[in-house]
């Protein structure tokens, strides 16, 4: 079937995905669909945990939260939900999220044309299903959300990564870093040292001593960002990098964080969410992966403005499976962070900082080749058993 042609489609539902890397990763989707249907009235159904990722955004009319935990919990809250639904007589359903749920809601809720891709047992609930094929699944995130939006007739021009800040965000960001007793004129190292699971995560000394090092390139101030739970990695990446560092670890929320990382010289991290987040306001990024897959997962900018370190043994990616297809190094890490050196980051940081003072600039790179070389440093290693 044809897509709906743009004058049928009066309100259009898209269904958010429910982690912030990856509503980070599919906003340029979102800005193609915008930009093709412009007349239609378009609401984003999306979790609580990522409305920060969302509201203000001008490629989207109404944010619809789905309080699973709440409102929405149970039979009942689902029936609530889908009446509230109903109400706005979706012509169109655009559904990033790949759930059986996601299909399940706008089918109930009276979304004439249905696109998503037919994965969890729900291309019946689709009129237009996509098939995960597995170079669809080899893609990059990014590329399958537009891949979806192109298929349901928006093809995208505009690729790059969005996150909406405000005045009021940058105030509050600014203001934080001055209570922490950082100047406006500091150059800052942003570092963010958490993962959704502590075996992503790259060890927090290595952290400090990268950000040190770092933070003197820049002449500037390292700030460990992330939630409360984050306090601990904050304190090891403070005792190493001394005077230099701060702690906004459970100060900031995820829109100061952001701006607290557009106003700084650099980012460092492991594979998270604020890592896009960061991308996506500008940042140049340096990422430390372990067994996650950078060729789908990492920054989806061009290559002057990330460089990934990672090794691809054969057990990659095993992140939600940990230590049942290899064994861990003595730290408690897998051998696939373990075996990244600060030596080796720092020169990522080097030739990164060069690009941004002198270089060519990312913009300049041609963006079709992050999926030939997604990072400035990708290092291929194996380890004997």
């Amino acid at each position: 079937m044809l897509p709906p042609d743009p004058a049928s489609v009066r309100a259009l539902l898209v269904r958010a995905n429910n982690w912030i890397g990856d509503v980070v990763l599919a906003s340029p989707a979102l800005h193609a669909l915008r930009a093709h249907y412009a007349g239609a009235r378009i609401s984003v159904l999306a979790r609580p945990r990522v409305l920060a990722a969302l509201e203000g955004s001008e490629d989207l009319d109404e944010i619809i939260v789905f309080d699973d935990r709440g409102r929405h919990r149970g039979l009942a809250g689902r029936m609530l939900l889908i009446a509230q639904l109903r109400r706005r007589r979706f012509d169109l359903a655009v559904l990033f999220q790949k759930a059986f749920e996601a299909a399940a809601l706008a089918a109930a809720a009276g979304a004439r044309r249905r696109f998503g891709y037919a994965t969890d047992r729900r291309g019946w609930l689709l009129t237009d299903p996509l098939a995960e094929t597995d170079e669809i699944r080899s893609r990059h995130h990014a590329q399958v959300f537009l891949d979806l939006a192109a298929a349901a007739g928006a093809p995208a021009e505009d690729l790059a990564l969005r996150f909406p800040l405000d005045a009021r965000d940058r105030e509050r960001a600014r203001q934080e870093l001055a209570r922490a007793g950082i100047a406006e004129t500091d150059p800052l190292v942003a570092v963010h040292p958490g993962a959704s699971k502590t075996p992503r995560a790259w060890h927090p000394e290595r952290f400090g001593q990268l950000a040190r090092e770092a933070a003197k390139l820049v002449s500037g101030r390292v700030v460990v960002l992330g939630s409360a739970a984050d306090a601990p990695l904050a304190r090891i990446i403070l005792d190493v990098s001394g005077a230099l560092g701060v702690d906004l670890t459970g100060r900031t929320n995820v829109r100061e964080m952001a701006a607290v990382c557009e106003r700084s010289a650099l980012f460092l991290g492991s594979d998270s969410g604020p890592m896009h987040v960061a991308a996506a306001v500008g940042t140049p990024v340096v990422a430390i992966f372990g067994p996650g897959r950078p060729e789908k997962t990492a920054p989806f900018v061009p290559p002057g403005r990330c460089s990934v370190l990672t090794r691809r043994f054969p057990c990659s990616p095993c992140r939600q499976d940990f230590f049942k297809e290899c064994e861990p190094a003595p730290s408690g890490k897998p051998y696939c962070l373990e075996e990244i050196p600060v030596a080796e980051a720092l020169e990522a940081v080097r030739e990164m900082l060069a690009r941004a003072e002198g270089g060519p600039a990312g913009a300049a790179l041609p963006f079709s080749s992050l999926h030939v070389a997604q990072a400035a440093v990708v290092a291929d290693g194996s380890r004997d058993s």
